[in-house]
């Protein structure tokens, strides 16, 4: 075990096992930290993959320290074993648990004192941790720490405050305990990331635009650009490797280098995941994530606009934390940990390859699993080209003689591989199909499931992407299934339907997150998979279904303003009535006033009509 560090010897340690360095007594909470104390101290698996722990979310504010997904951050880094590592807002510890895995030794520091001990009792069993209570001032400048991590701490450091001098300095304080080779890790929001370009509302505010317009308003925490982190960094002495986190650094499934938008724009406009998730209010869609992204990334400046930035910072040769010829690293997400792995995109003298490794190739499968096979490729080329989904895509016309090309592949065998469906299919330059993504083998799936599954996950995306016209105006994704399916000779009729579900579901139920029993998942399978069977093809494309409905609420306010209007007019004519109604009764004229009293009371009859 390494040496104390100089922290170390400062403060007392408290009944919970923190070490006390000071009561910052920062106003910021999310309240769940009683409840994530309980969770924690009754877990008899604490590890950074535990799916107990996982299983135990019960909102965002708890998953957010529970998901096995935030590790997911680190993992893609290469962290040297014997590393001294201080991470400063170490919150209820899910990135304090991998570093205490994966490195020697780890100070965590955090300001409240409620976070930090949930943290503690995360790590208990981790003797190279040390949890704190206190902030970054109260760690000696001394160069002692080989890897500095700070995950979502700087855009609080100066309560929203838009001067740079604030920054700059946290920035020169951790430079002062970093040795001189030393790393630093950096994650952050970007100010202007494609999810808030699209009209989702600002994490830390909850206003749509909010951080695209400079914060207007006030806010407790400011994100910056791209431009604006590096010169904030290389004003505090270091120089920058940026990654992009999609779809942000708090549930991280992919990094991308710069590297990879040079070398393959496609590849980078294809890897991320979309559409990110929203932590608060449910944006009003206005455009397509996806494809704002994809046009971003054609364009040239997609580096600019990551939903976050995972920064990996350095004062003298460059960090081998992230290896110079890796272009990013993607992770599996919502599978069983045994199944989960990790995707290194890397760069050769030849061109690209994925190399692919289990993240918890040691764990044993759930019970149940035996009819599934994981057969995990180790490394495979990238193969340029387009998908053969992609081509159905842009040209409906093609899509019987393309989508046959897929099926004469798909034979019946014992044992099924899923995987070969049209999206994991690449037509390359001499229009040879190259199959691209197999890990997963199934008994008993059968040939046609196997033509239903390619054609259902398949209309999914047809929905999300394309005209329904295209296709004949299919009103949901059950037609869509019907008129690929047939391209490639399957009836898809409700005992089809039945038997492909109830496969899928058993699939699914056995590879995805034990949260519930085997049945259970099953069950909820089936009901996921009937919802986007019935789902109307309009619902995917929610910009259009926004765009819809604002023109009917313009329309609506046009009518209520002719409403008005009419109302006056009504309104001025009764006055004249009882106008005239007051000088005949003054004149004793009583006809008269019947007759006026008549016309008020229609008058007045049409006042109160709906």
């Amino acid at each position: 075990m390494s040496s104390p560090t100089p922290v170390r010897a400062l403060g007392t340690v408290d009944e919970f096992g923190c070490r006390v360095l000071s009561e910052a007594g920062l106003a910021y909470a999310d309240g769940a930290e009683q409840t994530l104390a309980g969770i924690v101290s009754r877990a008899s698996d604490l590890s950074s993959s535990s799916q107990e722990l996982a299983d135990a979310a019960t909102d965002w504010a708890t998953r957010y320290s529970l998901t096995t997904v935030r590790a997911n951050l680190l993992r893609g880094l290469d962290l040297p074993a014997d590393a001294r590592v201080l991470e400063i807002g170490c919150g209820c510890g899910p990135i304090t648990r991998y570093l205490g895995e994966q490195v020697a030794l780890v100070d965590a520091v955090e300001p409240m004192a409620a976070r930090a001990r949930v943290a503690r009792l995360r790590t208990r069993d981790q003797p190279n941790v040390a949890v704190m209570v206190g902030t970054l001032d109260d760690v000696p400048a001394e160069p002692t720490y080989d890897v500095v991590v700070v995950v979502g701490v700087l855009e609080y450091v100066a309560h929203g405050t838009d001067s740079p001098e604030p920054y700059v300095d946290f920035l020169r304080r951790i430079a002062s305990v970093l040795r001189p080779d030393g790393t630093l890790v950096l994650a952050i929001e970007n100010q202007v990331g494609v999810k808030y370009l699209v009209g989702a509302p600002e994490d830390h505010t909850d206003r749509a635009f909010d951080s695209i317009e400079g914060y207007p308003l006030p806010s407790p925490a400011r994100t910056f650009t791209r431009q604006r982190l590096t010169g904030l960094l290389e004003t505090a002495g270091f120089t920058s490797r940026v990654l992009g986190a999609f779809p942000d650094y708090k549930l991280p499934r992919v990094l991308l280098d710069d590297q990879l938008f040079d070398e393959d724009r496609s590849l980078a406009s294809r890897i991320p995941p979309f559409p990110s998730p929203d932590y608060m209010t449910q944006r009003m869609s206005l455009a397509d994530e996806r494809l704002a992204w994809r046009t971003l990334v054609d364009t040239g400046v997609g580096t600019h606009f990551a939903n976050s930035f995972v920064v990996v910072a350095d004062r003298g040769a460059p960090s081998s934390i992230w290896p110079s010829d890796r272009l990013g690293v993607a992770f599996t997400a919502e599978r069983q940990p045994r199944f989960a792995v990790r995707t290194q995109i890397v760069r050769h003298a030849d061109g690209i390859d994925f190399v692919r490794t289990a993240v918890n190739e040691s764990l044993p499968a759930e019970a149940g699993a035996e009819h599934v096979r994981h057969v995990l490729e180790p490394s495979a080329p990238h193969v340029t080209g387009h998908t053969l989904l992609d081509l159905v895509e842009r040209d409906p016309g093609q899509a019987g003689v393309l989508l046959k090309r897929w099926a004469d592949r798909v034979v019946e065998d014992e044992w099924t591989p899923v995987d070969l469906v049209p999206h994991n299919i690449i037509v390359d330059s001499s229009d040879t199909l190259v199959v691209i993504d197999q890990e997963w083998l199934v008994q008993g799936y059968g040939r046609e499931n196997h033509l239903i599954r390619g054609a259902f996950w398949s209309a999914v995306d047809v929905a999300r992407s394309t005209e329904p016209s295209d296709w004949g105006s299919p009103r949901t994704v059950r037609d869509v299934v019907t008129i690929l399916a047939g391209h490639v000779g399957v009836t898809v009729d409700e005992a089809a339907l039945e038997r492909f579900v109830t496969a899928e579901s058993a699939f699914q139920a056995a590879v995805n997150t034990s949260d519930a029993s085997p049945a259970a998942r099953a069950a909820r399978s089936v009901g996921q998979l009937r919802e986007l069977l019935d789902t109307n093809v309009s619902d995917f494309r929610e910009h259009r279904r926004a765009g819809d409905e604002l023109a009917t609420l313009r329309g609506e306010v046009r009518r209520l303003a002719d409403v008005e209007a009419e109302l006056s007019r009504l309104h001025a004519r009764l006055g004249v009535q009882e106008a005239e109604l007051t000088e005949l009764r003054r004149r004793n004229d009583t006809s008269a006033v019947r007759k006026a009293r008549r016309i008020a009371g229609r008058v007045k009859r049409r006042l109160t009509q709906p």
